[in-house]
């Protein structure tokens, strides 16, 4: 029997991401997502965001070099990050209402969650826990995903 792990993770602490323009991002994460710009440094090249709880959970870098930016879909490498948007259906609805209104085209909708892209092509997962409601959360796009985010498609 292997030894248990004497690292006692007890959550994730933040994202860095190598972004193009740091402005582009700083109105993605900041003025789209609502994370409060908590500081900046290495000489303005980095911005630091948080949600609430911690000094920042993602922090965006102006890149060093080009490249071509995030990988596709199935190839190793970080395939997408996560918020948790309110409580209910209708505060994912809400979301969705505000991030198309910034231009952005939600896609990959399940029951309880739409993703969308930053300025750099990063996929950004917004959800509800529907744990908490008693609710399943369906993590496939089906019919029945597409019938509960139809709502949230209807403008207000």
């Amino acid at each position: 029997m292997e030894t248990p792990s004497p690292l006692k993770i007890r959550e994730l602490g933040h994202v860095s991401l190598f972004v193009r323009d740091l402005e582009a991002a700083r109105r993605f994460y900041r003025d789209v997502l609502g994370l409060a710009e908590t500081g900046t440094g290495k000489s303005g090249r980095i911005a630091f965001f948080s949600a609430g709880r911690h000094h920042h959970d993602v922090s965006c870098e102006v890149a060093r070099a080009e490249g071509p930016g995030p990988q596709p879909k199935g190839v190793p490498g970080l395939y997408h990050i996560a918020f948790e948007v309110g409580e209910s259906l209708e505060d994912l609805a809400a979301a969705r209402r505000w991030v198309e209104r910034h231009g952005l085209a939600p896609f990959g909708e399940t029951d309880s969650s739409f993703s969308v892209r930053d300025p750099d092509g990063h996929e950004i997962e917004l959800y509800v826990d529907l744990r908490e409601s008693g609710r399943t959360r369906q993590m496939a796009n089906t019919p029945a995903a597409s019938a509960a985010t139809a709502k949230a498609k209807a403008p207000r």
